[in-house]
C-alpha cells in the first residue's frame, strides 16, 4: 500500500520563527488580483453591448489565483520546482472518506440550515433549479471547472496555504488566506447579476473567513492536496445554486443560519488539538 507522505508538525503548525511575507508571496497576491480585477473591470466598462465576450472574460477572471500560482511557482521555482508542487496539488490517494466529506459537507449543512429554519417558523421557498436530475447533478461539474473552484483553488490551497503554514501555522495561515479571499471578492458585491450583489458583504467576508479555516485544516490533513479543496468548493458552490439557501425577496435568513453553521464548524475545527493526517486507503 502507498502511503502518502506526513507534514511534520513544524510545517503545519509553523517555525514560530518572525512571519514575514515573501516576494514570491507578494508576487502571487499581485498576479491574483491583478488578473481578476483588471478582467472584472473590462466586463463592467464593456457592460451589456457583448454579452459572449464579457461572459468569457468574466469566467477567466475566476483562474487569477491559479494563473498566479503558476506564474509564481515557475518564476521562483523554476520547472523542477513547478513538476514538484505539480505533483503535490495533485495527490489523489487521499482515501475516500476525504472525498465523500468534500462532497456530502456542504449540501448536509445547508440541508440542516434549511431544516432549522423550516422548524422555526420561516417558509422554505421552491427549488432554484428545476430539471432532470442527472442534468442538475451535472451541473456540478460545470460549476467545479468553471465557476470558481479549479481556477481559485490551486492559488488558495495549492500555494498560498503552504507558503503562509510555513511561517504563520495552519491556523493563522487560514485566517490571513480567508482575509485575502474575501477581499478578493469585493468587487462583485457593485457587480449586478453576481451572488454577492444580493448578500450581506459583512457576513460574506466573516464567513469566508471562516470557510478558510475550514479548508485549511481539510488540506492540512490531506497533505496540501487541491483536490478536496477543488471538490468542497464545487460542493459550496453547487448546494447554494440547487438549494434554496441565498438571499431572496430580502430573507436572508436561511443564509444566515447557514453561515452561522460554518462559523461555529471554524471554531471548533481552530479548538481540536493535533493533526490526523491521511493515509491512502484510510478515510477520516
Amino acid at each position: 500500500m502507498v502511503v502518502a507522505s506526513t507534514p511534520s508538525r513544524a510545517h503545519v503548525e509553523g517555525s514560530h520563527g518572525t512571519a514575514r511575507l515573501t516576494l514570491p508571496l507578494l508576487t502571487f497576491c499581485a498576479l491574483t488580483f491583478g488578473w481578476t480585477w483588471g478582467l472584472w473591470g473590462v466586463v463592467t466598462l464593456i457592460g451589456a453591448s457583448a454579452p459572449g465576450l464579457s461572459g468569457s472574460l468574466f469566467l477567466a477572471s475566476a483562474f487569477g489565483p491559479g494563473m498566479g500560482a503558476f506564474v509564481t511557482v515557475l518564476a521562483f521555482q523554476g520547472k523542477a520546482g513547478f513538476a514538484s508542487w505539480l505533483t503535490r496539488c495533485l495527490r489523489w490517494r487521499l482515501g475516500w472518506g476525504w472525498y465523500a466529506l468534500a462532497v456530502l459537507a456542504a449540501p448536509l449543512a445547508m440541508g440542516i440550515a434549511l431544516g432549522l429554519h423550516a422548524v422555526s417558523g420561516g417558509t422554505i421557498p421552491p427549488m432554484p433549479v428545476q430539471g432532470p436530475i442527472l442534468i442538475i447533478v451535472a451541473q456540478f461539474a460545470l460549476i467545479t471547472v468553471f465557476g470558481g473552484p479549479l481556477g481559485e483553488e490551486f492559488g488558495w490551497r495549492g500555494y498560498a496555504l503552504p507558503v503562509l503554514t510555513d511561517v504563520l501555522g495552519w491556523r493563522w495561515a487560514a485566517v490571513l488566506i480567508g482575509v485575502l479571499w474575501g477581499g478578493w471578492h469585493l468587487p462583485l458585491f457593485w457587480m449586478p447579476g453576481t451572488a454577492q450583489a444580493d448578500l450581506p458583504m459583512g457576513l460574506f467576508l466573516a464567513s469566508t473567513v471562516a470557510l478558510s479555516v475550514v479548508f485549511a485544516r481539510l488540506s492540512v490533513n490531506t497533505q496540501f492536496s487541491v483536490l478536496p479543496a477543488i471538490l468542497l468548493h464545487g460542493a459550496i458552490n453547487w448546494s447554494s445554486l440547487v438549494l434554496p439557501i441565498m438571499p431572496k425577496g430580502g430573507d436572508t435568513r436561511p443564509y444566515t443560519i447557514v453561515m452561522g453553521l460554518v462559523m461555529v464548524l471554524a471554531v471548533a475545527v481552530m479548538l481540536k488539538p493535533g493533526l490526523q493526517p491521511a493515509k491512502a486507503g484510510n478515510p477520516p
